[in-house]
């Protein structure tokens, strides 16, 4: 026989009987996605597309940008992803490279003159932004839509690293390096390279935490970080 605590226990280990099943048509998306990024990697010149890619059929990747754009194995791009590559060189270096296992948001955008370097295993929640360039702005007399865009720089964003609702990495010059297994706050707007294992929050972004490897714990820098710890 069951005592009462028994009871309390099983119900509260099942399924509330009001909760509503899936929708059975969920499976029509997700095929047209399948669909979609098959058609891609047979049909648009990509540099590199790896195996188990899954590209939401709302992302907007231009074919005539998809020979700089190189994509490796277990990527996903969720709904209204975009990669830009505003200038195409003649060069074979690639513009963007996501690499493997990336998962990039809903709604996010990589913008690459140079090069966006994004390495395996990086998560972006959704609304994130990384730009190695920026609109010019420098002549008042002139509208800013007619300036072009700055020269810009080059982004390396490294292993492991977690990119908050709606945050931002602007590279304006040189190559700016997020270090491995970083945290980016939601809404941080990051402009200057950091090392691993850091928490970044605000605007100008700013390292608020490290991982100290010896007491294995996430602490408040002691001391300010200069560029000699980047990729320490």
């Amino acid at each position: 026989m069951h005592t009462l605590g028994d009871k309390s226990v099983a119900a509260l280990s099942s399924e509330p009987s009001d909760i509503p099943a899936d929708d059975p048509f969920i499976w029509l998306p997700r095929a047209r996605t399948k669909t979609h990024s098959l058609w891609l990697k047979a049909t648009y010149p990509f540099q590199g597309f790896g195996s188990h890619v899954s590209i939401h059929y709302s992302c907007d990747i231009r074919r005539s940008h998809a020979h700089k754009i190189r994509i490796e194995d277990d990527v996903m791009l969720h709904s209204h992803v975009w990669l830009n590559v505003p200038v195409c060189s003649s060069d074979r270096e690639p513009a963007i490279i996501i690499g493997k296992g990336c998962n990039l948001g809903r709604g996010s955008a990589i913008s690459a003159r140079n090069q966006v370097d994004i390495h395996e295993n990086v998560l972006f929640g959704p609304s994130v932004f990384i730009t190695d360039h920026n609109h010019e702005y420098s002549d008042p007399s002139a509208p800013i839509m007619r300036q072009g865009i700055t020269a810009g720089g080059r982004i390396i964003i490294e292993r492991n690293s977690w990119f908050g609702y709606g945050s931002v990495v602007l590279a304006k010059r040189g190559v700016l390096v997020i270090g491995r297994n970083t945290v980016v706050g939601a809404y941080a707007v990051v402009t200057e390279s950091c090392p691993p294992n850091s928490i970044l929050v605000g605007n100008p972004a700013r390292v608020v935490r490290q991982f100290d490897q010896k007491s294995q714990t996430w602490a408040v820098p002691g001391s300010q970080i200069t560029s000699s710890a980047i990729r320490s």
